[in-house]
């Protein structure tokens, strides 16, 4: 009894160095997003944490930052510059930051559907990647929050009323500001947590938005109106820092990337359907959807080609919007 009592001790002790010893071993990986806790991209990025954690045996695990804690994506980028964090879920605004030819995904008026999107992206990932990989950064996979409208507590499809309210725009964002301005409407820079208060101060009145995050982050009870008509794509993206992803073995750099892609690709489509059901939703809690007039929809096209002039070769080079307008183009002969 006494020789077997210490086998059991000897084998307890074993199996806790060697729990101990995997634990150590662990890759923790700090994830932020500027989107709250519940909402499908946090949940989304939850079940993509615990099937990365499975899939390596526990050698990955993620911390994840919801709701903004760890700042805007400017704050984010400074951490993961720093070191203190190692990856988030960006909108176009940090991508931008990092790769500014990401921005010609959210060049106004120039892609009609999800489909153009979705090939649009296709054809240009290994190219971003590679632009990314370059910054230091892995893209892990595309996201999106959904085609970009206008909302105002005012009414905005009488002629000229868009220059007469006062809209948000994030605070540093160059490309949404040219847009903006270049559709002649007055813009005032705030931090997307400062929305909310600019539009109950009366500071701001109105803001574009995909109509998915107006309801997540409750913007869309402040407003009475909505411009149905798509004015951009607002795209998205899981990166990295390139230090943290070669620190891990080549058999969990390829688990990682196997399964971002596929819940960036389930992601896309949550949100997708998710913007289906709040744009009825919006409607039944009666904000008015409104459709610009014919003349103002030429004005939109006339203002969305000068935007295009604008941003190259500043944030694009003309090369690539030429090519990105012949992907479209291609995509539309075969889906006709």
């Amino acid at each position: 009894m006494k020789i077997f009592r210490i086998s059991a001790v000897f084998i307890l002790v074993i199996l806790i160095l060697f729990c101990t010893e995997n634990r150590a071993r662990a890759t923790v990986i700090k994830i932020a997003l500027v989107t709250p806790e519940g909402s499908t991209w946090t949940k989304t990025l939850h079940k993509m944490a615990e099937e990365v954690r499975a899939r390596t045996n526990g050698e990955i695990e993620f911390k994840v930052y919801a709701g903004g804690i760890s700042g805007d994506e400017l704050d984010i980028i400074r951490k993961m510059q720093a070191g203190r964090m190692h990856a988030a879920g960006f909108s176009g605004v940090g991508l931008g930051v990092l790769l500014p030819e990401i921005r010609i995904l959210e060049a106004p008026l120039l892609f009609k559907n999800y489909g153009e999107i979705d090939y649009v992206k296709e054809k240009l990932y290994s190219e971003f990647a590679a632009g990314f990989a370059l910054k230091n950064y892995i893209l892990l996979g595309f996201v999106e929050a959904g085609f970009v409208y206008f909302f105002s507590s005012s009414e905005i499809s009488k002629p000229d009323a868009l220059k007469n309210i006062k809209m948000w725009v994030w605070q540093g964002d160059k490309v949404a500001q040219t847009f903006l301005s270049t559709f002649g409407i007055k813009t005032y820079p705030l931090h997307l947590s400062d929305v909310s208060t600019g539009l109950e101060t009366g500071m701001i009145d109105s803001f574009y938005s995909p109509i998915l995050a107006s309801v997540a982050f409750q913007w869309h009870t402040k407003i009475k109106y909505i411009l149905d008509y798509p004015m951009v794509n607002s795209t998205g993206g899981l990166l990295m820092d390139r230090k943290t992803f070669d620190g891990l073995s080549g058999k969990n750099q390829e688990i990682l990337k196997d399964t971002a892609k596929k819940y960036c690709a389930e992601l896309v489509r949550l949100t997708r359907r998710d913007n289906d059901e709040a744009r009825m939703a919006l409607r039944e809690s009666g904000i008015k959807f409104v459709l610009p007039l014919k003349q103002e929809i030429s004005s939109f096209q006339d203002s969305a080609l000068k935007t295009y002039e604008k941003n190259i070769p500043e944030i694009y080079s003309r090369e690539l919007f030429k090519r990105v307008q012949e992907i479209v183009k291609e995509y539309r002969e075969t889906h006709k």
